[in-house]
């Protein structure tokens, strides 16, 4: 289907597998076979291979077990971005400060197409979602779950928030047992203060209530903060207490330790979210890979090695699943072991994460092309300051700007910027997407802009951004990828790729096959 409808090549992404080659169990054997029949396949369609793997989640892992001094396990130093911490009002009794909102109950008779509905929600701030459930002869362990703003419509609406999250440890066959799950509202657009909670659908799984409390500091959450950030402030007056001194952490409450806060105080707590390298799974975190980089390379090209014998050494490409860091540039042996290509950019700033992530992306693109790897591509999200490239950004020291910098010039860059019906990205205008692209270009860097995400609206945004782009921009525009993805409320599915292509073919003469424009005007 994708090779007569002109598509030039498929990217495989297989990261629970990749990773997990050299495993010995049925499962794992049976999904190698059919990864090999997808290769060739593909090949046999004259389409080429891309393997999407070196997801930098595996430092994690080498960082915990082969570097015990590394920062994050002794010194506990994070310089958090303002725009991801949360707020919780507390009432002081005696010495312990609780969080003043109570919780709220939603039972199966507030069911609404599938969506739970939560009032008096607020920005900035953090809370628990706990489920009661039951379950028989349930085998996943976790649940999936979606917090939305209160105008989400379906699949035809617009997610303005999204939170995804798991239940996790779900027991196989119980009655009636409690998981939680903790999330930030920082991007909650306060619309009537209302939220709707999306729990997915499982069989063996029966959902018997819904609980949501506000929730300030937790035993899974806390965090250290940056100095000389209030984190403790009395309503009312401006007096601010001082972290480490006043109080001691508790189970969503604070212990206070000092006589100056009085009883009956109202307080108002100030944190950050934790980001914690040794349980990535519940925090999806990215951990600095230069703790032990000859570890960290040893492994990716073990793995890449492994990835080409499954496809019979025919891997036309690879791609980096690198969106979304955290924790970057923090390891002080860091700037050492990247001075040479820090001081050859002639920066005059310090060194960043932005210069970490750069240079570290760069030196295993060159690591794998010694192994003989073949073309590099890159999810944007990383090199993008109309993105995550910013300053600040969450964990990263000194900001995520200036990673592009560094990126070798043919590499690459998979571009799902510029899709405004997106979760998340809804504010952005189309100039935003023009800048995304046209940063790109002017680091002389293709791109292939990897739209539709399951809404033909976002590939009329491509269209049309891509019409009024300069001449250089258009250029750097290679071609445009079918990217599916999970949303709530949707089924992913490739279904609509011949309307994608016949869209591209109205719209954009001569950027398609004529054979692929052909076969989808056929549909």
């Amino acid at each position: 289907e994708s090779s007569r409808l002109g598509f030039n090549g498929l990217v495989l992404n297989q990261e629970y597998i990749y990773a997990r080659l050299s495993h010995q169990n049925p499962i794992i054997e049976k999904v190698k076979k059919r990864l090999t029949a997808v290769e060739r396949l593909a090949h046999a369609a004259g389409l080429e291979m891309i393997v999407m793997h070196f997801n930098t989640e595996v430092p994690t892992f080498v960082v915990k077990d082969a570097d015990p001094a590394n920062p994050f396990y002794q010194k506990g130093k994070f310089d958090f971005s303002e725009a991801n911490k949360a707020t919780t009002r507390y009432k002081v009794k005696g010495d312990l400060a609780r969080v003043e909102s109570p919780k709220e109950v939603v039972t199966k008779a507030g069911l609404v197409d599938g969506l739970y509905h939560f009032k008096g929600i607020k920005p900035n701030t953090e809370y628990k979602l706990t489920a009661t459930f039951s379950t028989q002869d349930f085998t996943d362990k976790v649940v999936k779950v979606s917090v939305l703003d209160e105008d989400y419509q379906g699949e035809n609406g617009k997610v303005l928030f999204g939170v995804q999250k798991y239940f996790r440890g779900v027991k196989p066959s119980a009655k009636k047992q409690n998981y939680s799950v903790y999330f930030n509202s920082l991007n909650h657009k306060n619309l009537n203060g209302k939220i709707k909670v999306f729990v997915a659908k499982e069989d063996g799984v029966t959902l018997d209530a819904l609980s949501l409390q506000e929730v300030g500091y937790t035993k899974s959450e806390h965090v250290v903060r940056k100095e000389n950030t209030p984190v403790l402030r009395s309503l009312d007056s401006t007096k601010t207490y001082i972290s480490g001194k006043d109080y001691i952490l508790e189970d969503e409450s604070i212990k206070l330790l000092t006589p100056s806060i009085k009883s009956q105080k109202s307080l108002l707590l100030t944190w950050y979210p934790k980001i914690d390298v040794s349980r990535f799974y519940d925090h999806e975190t990215t951990a600095d890979i230069c703790a032990d980089e000859a570890l960290f390379h040893t492994i990716m090209i073990d793995q890449y090695k492994r990835i080409k014998s499954l496809m019979g050494e025919h891997v036309d490409g690879i791609a980096f699943n690198d969106d979304e860091w955290r924790e970057a540039g923090w390891d002080e042996k860091c700037q050492k072991l990247y001075a040479k290509e820090y001081h050859a950019s002639n920066k005059s700033d310090p060194f960043t994460g932005g210069d970490y992530i750069g240079i570290s992306t760069k030196r295993l693109i060159e690591k794998l092309r010694e192994d003989g790897a073949v073309d590099t591509y890159v999810m944007s999200d990383m090199f993008d300051p109309n993105f995550n490239a910013k300053d600040p950004y969450m964990g990263v020291n000194n900001g995520a700007v200036g990673a592009i910098a560094y990126l070798p010039k043919d590499t690459v860059v998979f571009n799902w910027f510029p899709n405004p019906y997106e979760p998340g990205l809804e504010d952005k205008k189309k100039s935003d997407f023009q800048k995304s692209a046209a940063h790109f270009s002017q680091y002389g860097i293709r791109q292939i802009i990897a739209g539709y995400h399951d809404d033909m609206r976002n590939l009329d945004a491509n269209v049309a951004f891509y019409k009024e782009a300069d001449a250089k921009t258009q250029k750097s525009i290679i071609g445009f990828m079918f990217l599916i993805w999970n949303q709530p409320g949707k089924n992913p599915s490739y279904h609509d790729m011949p309307k994608v292509v016949e869209r591209i073919c109205q719209d954009l003469p001569g950027k398609w096959s004529e054979s692929g424009c052909k076969e989808a005007l056929k549909r």
